[in-house]
């Protein structure tokens, strides 16, 4: 079976439950703590050591979760560690993330500027981006690269659209040369 598609069966399993019982928003929520959580390598090692009693594996998740995490989420932690896979956390987390997002049509963009930008280019920005992929709202992560110069460089999805001012330059140097 290919390496992602254990990850993504997990992760369609737990989707639908959350869109049947309509708490997508706090799953994502709960998942993303509970992968950032039990990515600590100590403990990964002990919850994947079969010599661990499950109940004491159980004890550990309740224990690194301080967060009171839906009970369902905390049905597929205490799954994935029996059957040996808590490792695939952090992907069945990604796969679900994804699936929710596309359901509830938020769209995932990477924006690049110059210098930080302030709240009123922060809410430009993000209108630009809803209209271009046409999403009913967008999660912008912001990264500053002073060597674009100036402009704006957005990722979406698979789509690159570079506005930023070295890019230009180098585009009129082509031109020119």
């Amino acid at each position: 079976m290919p390496q992602g598609a254990v990850p993504r069966r997990y992760a369609e399993a737990a989707f639908a439950l959350a869109r049947e019982k309509g708490k997508l928003d706090r799953w994502r929520t709960d998942l993303s703590v509970a992968a950032a959580v039990l990515s600590n390598p100590r403990l990964l090692s002990l919850l994947d050591d079969p010599d661990t009693p499950v109940a004491e594996k159980r004890k550990m998740v309740d224990t690194a979760l301080t967060v009171q995490a839906d009970p369902d989420v905390l049905h597929l932690i205490y799954l994935l560690t029996e059957r040996g896979r808590i490792g695939s956390l952090p992907r069945v987390a990604e796969e679900f993330i994804e699936m929710a997002n596309r359901e509830q049509g938020i769209v995932v963009a990477s924006v690049t500027t110059a210098i930080p930008l302030d709240e009123k280019g922060q809410k430009d920005v993000e209108e630009r981006i809803k209209r271009l992929a046409g999403a009913k709202r967008v999660e912008v992560r912001n990264q500053v690269d002073p060597s674009i110069i100036g402009g704006i460089v957005a990722r979406i999805g698979d789509e690159l659209y570079d506005g930023s001012v070295r890019t230009q330059l180098a585009q009129i140097a082509e031109r020119i040369s």
